[in-house]
């Protein structure tokens, strides 16, 4: 049987907050009856195994134990019970600047952060060019961390912690921070590291981008496993719990990137709702009708591969529906620019208006160019129908009489 590359067992942990500083001091004393200060149970009994190769997504809301754990797999803090183990190499990008000294210049922070994961000045060396070119910090590296943006330092430790080659990524929130073409960087080299059968643990409240990059995801709720299993389900779950605390019922943002973006990258020039069986401009419909998204979409200055996708959302924008040509294995075969149309076939919708969000991204479906909303939202009207609720079912009834048969005499 495989050992696995990451094992928690029972870990639990518990954090003493006082009131002030001099709480502490008093529990000291000899003469002390009564505790000083109030005890929040960051982990409690968290037990989990995580296969070789495969990428496990945490999520979970603020304060359900995320970074405690994630922490505690990196050796920052200790569990006050149970116990966990990781084989192979580990690298982990937890927060900027952790392992790095803001004095030491780049180059420093590189040798200085490799030994602290056990690598040799030789070996160290041997990958300086390596993460200077990933990084591209050519013109600061001998600059004071100090001076860095944050951006910078995104670019520094993600470049130290790949160039390690570890069997082991553990990941907390890093892939949101930095100018999108780094992003876009860092998103290549980690479906290289899935190729490769590398281990990934990642967190993030992007439920999006767990379902794109994990197989398997942990939801943790107040230091607690909720559910853990596969990625689509699990977030399903949690977005569904999400919506019932939520008073508008929204919880995850159906926007794919910043409406700002760079012309030399893919993008759309437009996005408009229009009758499928005339090809005409048209935003009101009716149930049944035959709606199609037509998306103008410009490839960058440097063609890719690229995926078209749309989100239809309520106006509290809580996702009813999305689709994407990733998603679906249709390919986008643009060079410069063309047309994308999302057929919508006898719309199940029932009255209402809703935002149609259509987007441009990535081969992977995960690092997303721009974002645009269709000219008009879309309006349906039932028109002589009574049926209630968001949408349409297909459906049929079935009836079977339990009354005893008259026999007769």
């Amino acid at each position: 049987m495989t050992e696995p590359a990451i094992s928690v067992r029972n870990v639990s942990k518990t954090y003493r907050i006082y009131g002030n500083p001099f709480g502490r001091i008093k529990e000291l004393m000899p003469w002390n009856d009564r505790p000083h200060h109030r005890a929040v149970h960051a982990l409690n009994g968290v037990d989990f195994d995580v296969a070789p190769g495969q990428c496990v997504g945490l999520v979970g809301g603020n304060g359900a134990g995320k970074s405690t754990l994630l922490k505690i797999l990196t050796g920052t803090t200790f569990p006050d019970t149970g116990s966990y183990s990781i084989h192979g190499k580990v690298a982990s990008l937890l927060e900027l600047g952790a392992g790095f000294t803001m004095d030491f210049s780049g180059r420093e922070n590189i040798y200085m952060n490799g030994a602290m994961m056990g690598f040799s000045h030789r070996e160290m060396k041997d990958r300086f060019d390596q993460i200077l070119e990933f990084s591209e910090l050519h013109d600061f590296i001998d600059a004071p961390l100090r001076t860095y943006s944050s951006g910078m330092v995104c670019r520094l430790g993600f470049s130290v912690a790949v160039a390690t080659d570890p069997d082991v990524l553990i990941i907390d929130e890093i892939l949101s921070v930095g100018d999108m073409h780094f992003q876009r960087k860092c998103v290549e080299r980690i479906y290289d590291y899935k190729k490769r059968g590398k281990t990934l643990f990642f967190c993030s409240h992007s439920l999006y981008d767990v379902r794109q990059i994990c197989d398997h995801a942990i939801w943790m709720d107040h230091g607690r496993m909720r559910m853990q299993g596969d990625s689509v389900a699990v977030t399903n779950e949690y977005a569904t719990y999400q919506n019932q605390l939520s008073d508008s019922g929204a919880v995850e943002s159906p926007d794919l990137v910043p409406t700002d973006f760079n012309h030399d990258l893919p993008h759309l020039v437009s996005a408009e709702l229009i009758d499928l069986e005339t090809g005409e401009p048209r935003s009101r419909f009716s149930p049944h009708d035959h709606v199609g998204v037509r998306i103008h979409v410009r490839n960058g200055k440097v063609p890719e591969e690229i995926t078209v996708g749309v989100a239809v959302t309520k106006r509290d924008r809580s996702i009813l529906f999305s689709a994407s040509t990733e998603m679906d294995r249709h390919p986008v075969d643009i060079r410069r620019e063309g047309i994308v149309t999302l057929e919508l076939n006898e719309l199940r919708l029932l009255a209402g208006e809703y935002v149609l969000m259509c987007g441009v991204m990535d081969r992977h479906g995960f690092h997303r160019h721009h974002q645009l909303p269709t000219r008009e939202n879309l309006v349906v009207q039932n028109a002589k129908m009574r049926d209630l609720g968001v949408f349409l079912h297909p459906h049929s009834w079935r009836v079977e009489s339990l009354d005893e048969v008259e026999r007769p005499v």
